[in-house]
């Protein structure tokens, strides 16, 4: 689903999620964050940053969470996402 929907970004969005959420687990939803925020979905999209504030079901949901997290990308670039930030992506690459 992240390769049909980020195309020629998709090595680079694998590697994002992955380091995100590791067990790429769909509805997984994080502990409050200090700000109270959630992060959910395979793409631990943090509640404040959805564009179209989706709901937390919604962003349960693997393909709405992958289609929130490229309209994010499309955006923002990768910087929302603190993996990205820290670097620690990068050991989720393929060549």
């Amino acid at each position: 689903m992240i390769v049909q929907v980020f195309g020629d970004d998709c090595k680079m969005a694998l590697a994002v999620s992955q380091a995100e959420n590791g067990t790429r687990q769909c509805d997984r939803v994080s502990k409050p964050n200090t700000n109270g925020s959630h992060d959910i979905g395979v793409f631990q999209i943090n509640t404040i940053h959805t564009p179209s504030k989706a709901s937390v079901e919604q962003l349960k949901d693997c393909m709405h969470n992958i289609k929130v997290a490229k309209k994010i990308f499309d955006a923002q670039g990768w910087h929302p996402w603190s993996v990205y930030k820290t670097g620690k992506y990068k050991q989720y690459e393929r060549i």
